[in-house]
């Protein structure tokens, strides 16, 4: 539950396109990325409105939207199908954008400091937007303009469709508006014809349907299709004309099947969200987001929609369903802004009821689903003062390491994991640990994770610190010894006293290990040579003693030496200011408190202006893809190999100092608690 600057899709007069390139930063749900961004644009649109012509916003002002009571109009949620893969929804979209100039993102995108890089990169994000493959016509400015109540996005699959298993359709509220949407959609009309695309009108319920085939790019094979229909309360887009004739069935009272409102799971998830956003104490706020998922189901869209094609590899969703991991039904959430306590707050839920017996919980690999509540504890003392975040993770990993086995066995398609554990105990010329003995009954419950970044700023500067707790530490160390004696790149650093601490710089030494075990694993040299290289080319290792400030002896490992040493010199001295003293912190931990955080599986907390500095900096540098850390290194995975358009290079070098504006960077956190139900997401940054 991290947070960001919202980074975007570029859209006419929005100056979120000056962020298209933060591929790194971080969201505040990871499960809720869809909702924030659609949130985001129209935000950056709203705090941006006074660019209109007068006569736009005029028009728009003429025409309000009714708001009868008796006026029976009905919500999307009555007309999308129960069948839905996940969905985004605004509630009002007016309001939304009334209130986002009042968040802190909203008030950034208005400093003077960046008004030159904004104005700077309109044309860029009006030609990137031309040359983009159209997907649905509909921009977020259009929907900014006709608007007048709900904005709907839904993902529909089409599993028996081989070539496009999947749908995308937007229904948005325009009572008041139809003036405004017929300008829009004349204006739509015109774009994907100068695109190449033919226009076909279909009559449907009584009324016009257009239809649009666009122009197939080189080397695609199937045509894509947009359709588009228009009445006096709601405007419907989808890039499959058949969803839009069952929306208009579903309209006239005639649809296929249930809603997706009628479903149990649906109900359930926002009912949990909204009872909980209802003992949160956060006056003025505006609802700004709710959204919905089905996992596996959605996960396939956006495999899909991706394109990400793993030919002969392992199909990994097949395996996750097959070890259990389909216990997790679904998920969603609701997010509000513009509180007078905080500036954005998510509430939501997993959907992943029990299936096994506890302590398991669940069955097979899904076993490592199940956390442990533990009662809110301040954050430890040796977490440095200039940490940017601090991360505490409740699980054990004794009984989520040997759930893995099955997942491990399917994945190789071999029963191989045992065998592996025994091997690593018995190989005369390997660590001969055993693991089942002297490592895992060791090894304690609770793994934090620190980060921070140095200046000045520099591809190598974010840096990161696993700790385990453990119950025994010369078991452990010992462990750790045998492992790096015989790792051909580690070698000892001499550092404190009584620690030993090994580097491990890869390219330091003889691949014959690496070679030796991936032949005893059956991997031919093809194997060898499509394996994915190491996340981290070097990082260090050790275990640290109890201390004066520390309850109890870690097993640590950094990104970077330096860090551990920092961190294992707190641990050994006297107490001294650390992170849980930091005003900003400590704010956080007060905010975690109000929303009702005693028991917890995960606790979070993020100092926004320090988290961001460097991804900022080398933003600014041009560099910002240059980064060694571990996130950025899985963005770069994911997208090296995607084909199609790509913006030219973002050219950020009139962005102010992060100093300038670092005041609308405000601190965040989220936790997460393990429920009778599954699990409860829990979000905010402060105002």
């Amino acid at each position: 539950m991290s947070v960001l600057i919202v980074p975007t899709v570029p859209c006419p007069r929005s100056p979120f396109s000056a962020f298209q390139g933060l591929g790194s930063s971080r969201v505040l749900a990871a499960a809720s990325c869809f909702a924030l961004a659609m949130l985001g644009m129209f935000v950056s649109t709203a705090a941006m409105a006074q660019d209109q012509p007068a006569e736009t916003q005029d028009a728009a002002a003429a025409q309000p939207a009714a708001k009868a009571a008796e006026d029976p109009f009905l919500s999307a949620l009555d007309l999308i199908p129960q069948s839905a893969a996940g969905l985004v929804r605004i509630p009002n979209l007016p309001d939304v954008c009334d209130a986002g100039p009042k968040t802190h993102i909203g008030m950034l995108l208005e400093e003077p400091e960046l008004q030159p890089f904004i104005d700077a990169q309109r044309d860029r994000a009006e030609k990137y937007i031309k040359s983009m493959e159209t997907s649905l016509g509909l921009r977020p400015q259009d929907l900014y303009d006709i608007a007048s109540g709900e904005v709907v996005a839904a993902w529909l699959p089409f599993e028996k469709d081989q070539r496009r298993p999947f749908a995308l359709c937007v229904i948005a509220d325009i009572r008041g508006r139809k003036g405004l949407a017929e300008t829009a959609l004349e204006t739509i009309d015109a774009d994907l014809k100068a695109g190449g695309a033919t226009r076909v009108d279909a009559k449907h319920r009584n009324q016009t349907v257009r239809v649009y085939n666009t122009k197939p790019k080189p080397g695609q094979l199937k045509i894509e299709q947009v359709a588009i229909t228009l009445s006096d309360e709601r405007i419907i887009a989808a890039d499959r004309d058949s969803v839009v004739l069952d929306l208009l069935d579903a309209i006239a009272g005639s649809p296929r099947g249930d809603s997706i409102g009628t479903v149990a799971d649906f109900q359930m998830v926002m009912k949990q969200s909204r009872d909980a956003l209802a003992g949160t104490k956060n006056d003025a706020a505006t609802d700004a987001v709710e959204w919905f998922a089905r996992p596996f189901p959605m996960a396939r869209i956006l495999r899909k929609s991706m394109g990400v094609d793993r030919g002969t590899d392992i199909d990994i969703l097949k395996l996750l369903e097959n070890q259990g991991f389909d216990a997790v039904k679904a998920a969603g959430g609701v997010a509000v802004i513009a509180g007078d306590k905080f500036d954005v707050l998510h509430r939501g839920v997993v959907l992943a009821p029990a299936t096994a017996p506890m302590p398991d919980r669940y069955a097979k690999a899904a076993k490592m689903l199940q956390l442990d509540n533990s009662p809110l504890a301040a954050v430890p003392a040796w977490v440095p003062e200039d940490a940017a975040s601090f991360t505490r993770l409740h699980w054990n990993i004794e009984r989520g390491f040997w759930a893995a086995e099955p997942l491990v066995n399917e994945a190789l398609d071999d029963d191989i994991f045992r065998s592996m554990i025994d091997g690593i105990r018995d190989d005369e010329e390997g660590p001969q640990i055993d693991i089942a003995k002297n490592v895992l009954p060791n090894l304690d419950d609770q793994i934090l994770l620190v980060t921070d970044n140095t200046l000045p700023a520099s591809p190598t500067s974010e840096r990161m610190l696993v700790a385990v707790r453990i119950r025994d530490a010369k078991a452990i160390a010992e462990a750790v010894r045998k492992a790096m004696e015989v790792e051909p790149d580690a070698s000892k650093i001499d550092g404190i006293p009584g620690i030993d601490m090994w580097r491990v710089q890869r390219g330091g030494g003889s691949d014959d290990f690496d070679d030796e075990f991936l032949n005893d694993l059956g991997f031919d040299d093809d194997a060898k040579q499509d394996a994915a290289p190491p996340l981290l080319d070097h990082w260090a290792i050790a275990v640290v003693d109890q201390g004066p400030s520390s309850d109890a002896a870690y097993l640590m490992f950094s990104s970077h030496p330096e860090l551990l040493q920092k961190v294992a010199e707190r641990i050994r001295g006297e107490r001294s200011p650390g992170f849980a003293d930091q005003a900003n912190v400590q704010e956080v931990s007060e905010g975690m408190k109000s929303l009702g955080a005693e028991s917890v599986a995960i606790d979070r907390l993020v100092r926004t202006d320090l988290s961001l500095r460097v991804k900022y900096e080398l933003l600014r540098q041009g560099r910002l893809e240059e980064s060694d850390s571990v996130l950025s290194t899985l963005v770069r995975r994911i997208f090296e190999k995607q084909e199609g358009d790509v913006p030219e290079k973002l050219d950020a070098a009139m962005l102010p100092p992060i100093d300038q504006i670092k005041q609308h960077l405000r601190p965040g956190g989220g936790y997460i608690e393990m429920t009778d139900t599954g699990m409860s997401i829990n979000g905010f940054l402060l105002k």
